[in-house]
């Protein structure tokens, strides 16, 4: 099938377009009797979902053709379904084995007995997204059995690997600290939240027990939360504000007697000093002496043109990818996308959403794929992106036939039923682990959308994307009718591999 074109003028008529396809008569949606497109349409109808409400593309794409389009072409807010598009462009850019670096400079180094102290140390960051609590501890103990064991001057912290906006496009239409409102920066720790925990006291009206996860100086906790006999469950209130350069967590309200503990993470306000700030611990628990500060700036030109004194790479970028599909990691989506424009060749400046935007388009243009959707994160927070169904398939057509990294990407999407942000859903149709797919919700605008692959057992493999968007029926219809809308589409092909389906 030829590719169909979507201009930018489909965008500003879209409204007019839905409002008349949806005056016309049932028969409208349908191509032919007991064709896909009918079992689709009568869905839609039975359940009261207006073509303004919804749109949906699934596409054959063995025999590269769409036998379902229900405003198809409409570019609209895919939310995370945006993640899609990243991997695609990550995979081709960066490649399968692409290791984000984080590396380490000292200068004036005095070596006795294999022992080393070093004046300042310099950590440069390369944007990890997978730079977690636990893999901090493996680099402070790494950094140990180099030799380190004391350092007179300062802790250096270089983020200038990505620009210094830390706020992406589509963050700052949310205000909060929950953790998918992260700052990004390319020296981060923990995706730049921090893990609160909290336990119930022993008695009624004793205190409760919050630990921090990492151990971070630069992060004061302001608690006033109780233990009450009586309390409803999660009745406490969790949030985090910038205080003086760092992050203090404030805790409110009540824990019962009985409530078991567990954790909720919020954002961090401090950038590149939260590395540091959770770094000191470990130097102190394992014998690393520093009473130095931790500053920001760049590791000097002079270092830099020798050998590092230590690197520490990350886990490959299908393992990051996979993070982002299965938990819909904003933060991981925004690393790997200002990533895109730090690792150019030919740009030797930092990088930047506006120049992974462009970079985004260009590739996009560059595969021969429909129209120009609008890009400009990665992640697809807030209303800034835009895209159309049908070119999500396409897309997905696209990554299907490239089978060098079609086995991660397809890997890393959540099985419906099994894992990821589809364990629960699907879990007791005919098509759980048929659908391997990207979730995309965003509450505050009404957005609920699904896209990815439908693959019935010895039956040809269908690219599928169903957009959701303030349709006022509430997150949990949507779902629904996504969900309705694959097992209706199923039945209308069974045909093709009738009992082949089974868990």
């Amino acid at each position: 099938m030829k590719p169909r074109t979507v201009s930018n003028y489909a965008l500003v008529c879209a409204g007019v377009c839905i409002i008349i396809a949806f005056c016309l008569d049932a028969s409208a949606y349908s191509r032919s009797k007991g064709s896909p497109q009918n079992a689709v349409a009568n869905l839609l109808l039975s359940k009261k979902y207006s073509s303004s409400a919804v749109s949906i593309a699934i596409r054959d794409v063995d025999r590269d053709s769409t036998i379902v389009d229900f405003n198809a072409d409409s570019l609209t807010n895919p939310a995370s379904v945006s993640k899609l598009l990243t991997a695609a462009v990550a995979f081709e850019k960066l490649g399968l084995g692409f290791c984000f670096s984080t590396r380490v400079f000292a200068d004036s180094i005095d070596r006795r007995h294999a022992i080393a102290t070093i004046r300042n140390l310099y950590i440069q960051g390369g944007a990890d997204p997978g730079f977690t609590a636990e893999r901090l501890w493996l680099f402070a103990e790494h950094l140990y059995h180099t030799g380190l064991r004391k350092i007179t001057g300062n802790l250096v912290m270089d983020d200038y690997f990505l620009d210094s906006t830390g706020i992406g496009p589509g963050f700052d239409e949310e205000a909060g600290s929950e953790s998918y409102l992260p700052f990004i920066n390319a020296l981060s720790v923990n995706f730049n939240t921090i893990g609160i925990h909290r336990r119930p006291g022993s008695a009624a009206r004793d205190s409760v027990p919050i630990d921090l996860f990492p151990e971070m100086s630069g992060v004061r906790v302001e608690s006033l939360a109780t233990t009450s006999e009586s309390a409803p469950q999660e009745s406490l209130r969790i949030s985090t504000a910038p205080d003086s350069g760092g992050t203090v967590v404030r805790i409110k309200g009540e824990m019962g007697l009985n409530e078991p503990g567990g954790y909720s993470f919020h954002k961090l306000w401090q950038t590149s000093n939260a590395f540091g700030g959770a770094l000191i611990p470990l130097f102190a628990r394992r014998g690393i002496a520093f009473h130095g500060s931790i500053i920001h700036a760049r590791v000097p030109q002079a270092l830099l043109a020798g050998q590092p004194y230590y690197e520490f790479p990350s886990e490959p970028l299908s393992i990051a990818v996979n993070r982002m599909f299965k938990y819909s990691s904003n933060f991981t989506a925004e690393m790997i996308f200002k990533t895109l424009s730090a690792v150019r060749e030919s740009d030797s400046g930092q990088g930047s959403w506006e120049k992974s935007a462009v970079l985004v388009g260009s590739w996009w243009q560059e595969r021969g794929l429909p129209g120009k959707p609008i890009i400009c994160n990665g992640s697809g927070m807030g209303s800034v992106n835009k895209i159309s169904p049908f070119q999500i398939t396409e897309l997905l057509g696209y990554v299907w036939n490239r089978k060098t990294y079609l086995p991660d990407y397809l890997a890393a999407l959540p099985s419906a039923g099994y894992d990821g942000t589809l364990k629960s859903r699907l879990t007791k149709s005919p098509l759980r682990g048929v659908v391997r797919a990207k979730t995309g919700t965003m509450n505050s605008s009404g957005v609920s959308t699904l896209a990815g692959y439908f693959m019935p057992p010895g039956g040809r493999t269908y690219a599928f994307a169903i957009f959701c968007h303030g349709s006022g029926h509430g997150q949990w219809e949507d779902w629904q009718i996504q969900e309705e809308i694959l097992e209706r589409f199923a039945s209308s092909i069974e045909g093709e591999y009738r009992g082949r389906i089974k868990e």
